[in-house]
């Protein structure tokens, strides 16, 4: 198979009459940011009769903004099958991927609100960088006692100061002969036997 890279005019670009990529109109709108923002970044595939196997849609946002030329890949002398296998396995490989949503949410972090970005919502951006500020510092206050937490655990101090310490609320424990701890004997859990010091 031959190929070439060339300008071509956008004029005489073919839509194959089967695609197998339907563009919405909100794909063609994002894909016309993309183009006043960047240009032309991708090249298109088109064989030898300006028929193009791969980057329809891009045509067609191009077409709306009046461009006039177009970088393309020429491949020559495929057959009519290796075209149309062509066309589908760029349409189907390119929706294999799958989003990194921890590097999106980092890279989000770090635009600083500059959130023009071609295929985004600019609100959608916010919210997610909104919520992230908010789950970061819900995790660094994670665990500290408020003021008005350390009151409430201040008033209670001197409740466990009122009970002596070998009193039992009428409650006797079991003990057993075994080895004391401290000088007291070991509790013997009846649900468990596992042996607990008081």
């Amino acid at each position: 198979m031959r190929k070439e890279k060339k300008e071509v005019s956008i004029a005489v670009l073919k839509t194959p009459e089967k695609n197998t990529r339907i563009h919405p109109e909100k794909q063609i709108m994002e894909m016309r940011r993309s183009l006043k923002k960047w240009g032309q970044y991708k090249n298109i595939v088109i064989d030898e009769n300006n028929l193009v196997l791969a980057g329809n849609g891009l045509v067609e946002a191009m077409r709306a903004e009046g461009m006039k030329k177009a970088y393309a890949f020429i491949l020559y002398d495929l057959s009519e099958n290796e075209k149309k296998k062509l066309m589908m396995a760029d349409n189907k490989t390119a929706g294999l991927g799958i989003d990194n949503l921890n590097n999106i949410q980092e890279i989000i972090g770090e635009l600083d609100g500059d959130f023009d970005i071609p295929g985004f919502d600019d609100d959608v951006l916010k919210s997610i960088n909104a919520a992230s500020d908010q789950i970061s510092a819900a995790l660094d206050d994670y665990g500290k006692a408020s003021d008005n937490n350390i009151a409430e655990i201040d008033s209670h101090v001197d409740v466990n100061a009122e009970t002596s310490e070998n009193e039992t609320d009428g409650v006797d424990l079991p003990v057993t002969d075994n080895e004391t701890f401290e000088g007291k004997a070991p509790y013997t859990c009846p649900k468990c036997g596992a042996e607990i010091w008081l």
